[in-house]
């Protein structure tokens, strides 16, 4: 069997600061994916194109499929590259009519019927891996595949989930099967090269309401410290590899984990540096400590609200006094902090957006990212807009809506452009404060920095 794998195309919008700013990750689903059927299947010839970090066009793209020739596709299906998926999985059936085309991914798994109506053969639901190799065993034989746990094969039919997978039973991701060295976080997210991704966790126990859980659900499930230093002496021999960003989505979820980890690092002697992502209520002086000690340089904080009550809201189960303890903390142990706040969500006004920026600069992480409210179709806060009518897109719109930078809840007191001006707003207090800007020139790299970021804010400003 040729076993295709495709990452479709998507970009950010011109109005997004990250749209110039170099994000490219490998696609660590698909590779995995790739390891497992590689595995398990050792005669399968499998290919993986990912469009946007081998940057290609529609014409190169066929000529890959014509040239591979494959019989079974499998094209990642995310909110905001639903149609891009469609037109790849019909382009693949246009050049290769025999090929049998899969959807998966989160937007497969939360509207799997909507997939199959657009004209893939199946669609995978929830992890992948071990539901898409059965598939591919039984089609090299010529079985049906209908009855596989996780596999969707008409509109209305039924679906039961597989059963969790064994983190620490997963083979390294086929990193092999693609040029690494394209790929990097955006402009000041990292400090060394090489540097490349990892996802060392699956779930979250939390109940953020704008957060899609579709696929890995609500469980969290991790990998042991030595599987995941493993990896990382794999990612350090054999591509160079000097710094990880953990893409994690609470990567100190489990405490005792982290620790070990941190103490496996240290006695390992690798020259590493590395950042990751977790809660504010996710850690303390010691921990911080340890990390800093291990290489950790930055980690970002999911602080999403500001505005009094905006954290209730959202369910975040914190609230921004909280955060701002743990920045301190943060700071104090030599760690960079990075905020991550969400503008426009149902309950929120153009009173409270702007009462939250005082907060958010009393907060005082070295770093924000802004981000309007995203509906993800599976969520608590999609049903609460489309509840309240307060979605500014329809349904078949949201489907191509990549980006979060665009307004997409009606906010009471605003119209959609004062929210855009807003936005822009909020960048330029931020980072054009005098004491944060003194205290980043403070140290010849954060002069380098400071220069590189001004010019760059300046062109998207």
């Amino acid at each position: 069997m040729k076993v295709l794998l495709v990452n479709p195309p998507h970009s950010f919008s011109p109005e997004n600061p990250l749209a110039g700013a170099g994000l490219c990750l490998p696609p660590l689903g698909l590779l995995g994916i790739a390891a497992f059927l590689r595995e398990s299947i050792p005669g399968a010839e499998i290919k993986v194109l990912d469009w946007p970090g081998a940057k290609m066009t529609s014409e190169t793209f066929a000529r890959e499929v014509s040239a591979f020739g494959p019989d079974i596709a499998g094209v990642s299906v995310y909110a905001g590259t639903f149609t891009a998926s469609v037109l790849a999985a019909a382009a693949i059936k246009k050049l290769r009519p025999g090929c049998f085309t899969v959807a998966g991914g989160h937007h497969a798994t939360s509207r799997p019927a909507q997939c199959l109506e657009k004209g893939f053969d199946a669609v995978v639901v929830g992890e992948g891996e071990r539901t898409f190799c059965e598939l591919v065993k039984k089609l090299s034989v010529g079985e049906k595949p209908a009855g596989l746990p996780g596999l969707l094969l008409e509109p209305g039919g039924a679906v039961s989930r597989p059963e969790p997978l064994e983190l620490d039973k997963l083979p390294f991701p086929a990193r092999d099967l693609l040029d690494m060295t394209v790929y990097r976080p955006a402009l000041f997210g990292y400090r060394r090269l090489p540097v490349t991704s990892m996802v060392t966790s699956r779930g979250c126990p939390y109940s953020c309401g704008f957060c899609s859980k579709s696929v890995f659900g609500s469980v969290h499930r991790a990998q042991s410290p030595a599987r995941v230093l493993a990896e990382i002496k794999e990612l350090a021999g054999k591509y160079g590899v000097r710094e990880i960003t953990f893409q994690d989505d609470t990567f100190t979820a489990d405490r005792g984990r982290v620790l070990k980890l941190c103490s496996l690092l240290k006695e390992s002697g690798l020259d590493l540096t590395w950042s990751c992502m977790t809660r504010v209520d996710l850690v303390d002086a010691e921990l911080l400590a340890a990390m800093k000690s291990a290489g950790c340089f930055s980690i970002a904080y999911g602080i999403d609200g500001a505005a009094d009550g905006s954290c209730g809201l959202m369910n975040k189960g914190f609230d921004p006094a909280r955060a701002k303890k743990a920045v301190i903390e943060t700071r104090a142990a030599g760690i960079e902090s990075r905020g991550y706040y969400i503008f426009g969500y149902p309950g929120e006004t153009r009173a409270s957006l702007e009462a939250s920026l005082p907060r958010i600069k009393e907060i005082n992480t070295d770093h924000v990212f802004f981000a309007f409210a995203h509906p993800f179709f599976d969520t608590a806060l999609y049903r609460e807009a489309k509840e309240k009518g307060l979605l500014e897109l329809s349904d078949e719109e949201l489907l191509d809506s990549h980006d979060n930078s665009e307004p997409l809840i009606n906010v009471p007191g605003a119209t959609r452009e004062e929210l855009k001006k807003f936005y822009k707003r909020a960048y330029r207090d931020y980072y054009l404060r005098p004491g944060p800007l003194l205290r980043r020139l403070a140290s010849p790299r954060g002069l380098a920095d400071s220069l590189r970021a001004l010019l760059y804010f300046v062109r998207w400003y």
